[in-house]
């Protein structure tokens, strides 16, 4: 019963050193939270992003047909982007992607946009002058030369590809 007091009362001295004051207390939480802060906004790896082609099956399940600009890297036929007046679709690892457009953005050909925002990426238009275009067709559709970037929430590139642009319906 003894030894128990006694050992007691050690921890009990030997605590009462311990004690922080406020000032030093509140300075090591100012460091704790800078540190959970930094570790939060911290960017996680870059993953690159390759965007599929839209097959004519996504057109009819996402009702994709009218005027609209179609984007389809190098020499491709096959479509990677479709943008509309309102909204934009990509297909990202077999899931077709609607983003919506940024109508502050400047337009382009067929009432399209230079900027659409979607939940995970943001997509960026960029057509090249009228000039350098050639009519296709009879119904009235451009061929341009395009640029598309699609940017993660961090607003780091993670897919950039140059080839033609078909605006029209």
């Amino acid at each position: 019963m003894r030894w128990t007091v006694i050992i007691c009362l050690g921890f009990a001295l030997g605590s009462c050193g311990d004690q922080m004051s406020e000032t030093e207390q509140a300075e090591l939480d100012r460091d704790v939270v800078e540190r959970v802060r930094s570790a939060n906004e911290a960017a996680p790896p870059l993953i690159e992003v390759v965007p599929e082609p839209i097959l004519y099956p996504d057109m009819e399940a996402h009702d994709l047909f009218g005027v609209a600009c179609s984007y389809a890297p190098g020499t491709s036929m096959g479509v990677r982007v479709i943008a509309r007046e309102v909204d934009a679709f990509v297909k990202i690892d077999g899931d077709v992607i609607r983003f919506a457009a940024d109508p502050g953005s400047r337009e382009l050909p067929a009432n399209t946009r230079t900027l659409y925002n979607g939940r995970e990426y943001s997509l960026r238009l960029e057509i090249e002058d009228k000039q350098t275009s050639q009519q296709t067709g009879e119904g009235g559709q451009v061929l341009f030369e395009g640029t598309a970037w699609l940017r993660d929430r961090w607003d780091r590139v993670v897919y950039q590809g140059t080839g033609a642009v078909n605006c029209g319906a």
